[in-house]
């Protein structure tokens, strides 16, 4: 999916989450309606908040990037080009598809992201075990049973994805931020041993895990 090297990311994720946490007692952070599939005129992407430049990787700390509704780590959707250039999380070009025009730094393994044509963040995706949600502690790898245990109220999967489906929290229907789920697995065949392969969190309208490039 999108490639990058893990452990300086994730510390430069969990830096930045501090930053921005304290930025937010005085200021709350607003989100942006993500523009759906990459293509013409959305990007891959990430944010942060007055984080130190990255080392290098991401992976190796990704266990301590925490995932909420609209934001990954310090990176959040709604964030533009003026916000998160200079962070060091993410860097101009295209890395999937050919209307991309940002990535991730280093291009982190399983990390996605998705702009619209100004490069303000729209969408925010995981697709590597280690980060996690804030409530439930569900990462990839995860079960739909633990996912379940986690959200007992969550929405029945729906087709998504390439043979896959999602499931989004209760509330998250209608809501103006996002998180949500891609099962590995068809709809009819989703069990409670079923693996979470992607999490997605977005900003007015529901992530999407379809990207036709």
């Amino acid at each position: 999916m999108f490639r990058r090297t893990p452990a300086a990311l994730a510390l430069l994720l969990a830096l930045g989450a501090a930053s921005l946490s304290a930025c937010n007692d005085d200021d709350k952070a607003s989100d942006s309606t993500p523009s759906g599939t990459p293509t013409s005129d959305t990007a891959t992407s990430d944010t942060s908040s007055d984080a130190p430049a990255p080392t290098t990787d991401a992976g190796d700390d990704a266990g301590d990037v925490v995932i909420e509704p609209g934001a990954i780590g310090a990176a959040r959707v709604g964030m533009t080009r003026a916000e998160w250039e200079g962070t060091g999380l993410f860097e101009d070009g295209a890395l999937v598809c050919e209307g991309e025009l940002i990535h991730w730094a280093g291009e982190p393994k399983g990390f996605g992201v998705l702009t619209d044509e100004d490069a303000t963040i729209t969408q925010l995706t995981v697709g590597t075990p280690g980060p996690h949600t804030k409530h439930g502690d569900i990462e990839v790898g995860s079960t739909y049973g633990e996912l379940k245990a986690a959200w007992p109220d969550l929405t029945q999967p729906v087709e998504d994805g390439f043979d896959q489906a999602s499931v989004y929290p209760p509330g998250e229907e209608d809501g103006d931020v996002y998180i949500a789920f891609l099962l590995d697995a068809p709809v009819d065949e989703v069990t409670d041993d079923t693996e979470v392969a992607v999490i997605g969190v977005s900003g007015g309208q529901k992530p999407n895990f379809q990207y036709d490039c």
